[in-house]
């Protein structure tokens, strides 16, 4: 988010909030619709982690804004 109000380009690899939520909606229409384990989707835990290293917050705070879309913990503030 910082990046793009700088001006500066999204990069291949940068996991923007609708990127997140997307692969999160993936995961869980692979699961139909049932309970998501981030752990056997390489995509999502993948993008959970880089997502908690850009924003700075944990990894279980970047599952719950993908989960449910609310920013709880560091990615309130």
């Amino acid at each position: 988010m910082e990046r793009e109000r700088q001006g500066a380009k999204m990069g291949l690899f940068d996991i923007t909030d609708e990127k997140l939520r997307g692969f999160y909606h993936r995961a869980w229409l692979e699961c139909n619709r049932g309970f998501v384990d981030p752990r056997k989707h390489p995509y999502l835990d993948k993008a959970l982690y880089i997502y908690a290293k850009e924003h700075g917050c944990s990894y279980d705070d970047a599952l719950i804004f993908a989960k449910t879309g609310k920013k709880m913990g560091r990615l309130a503030r």
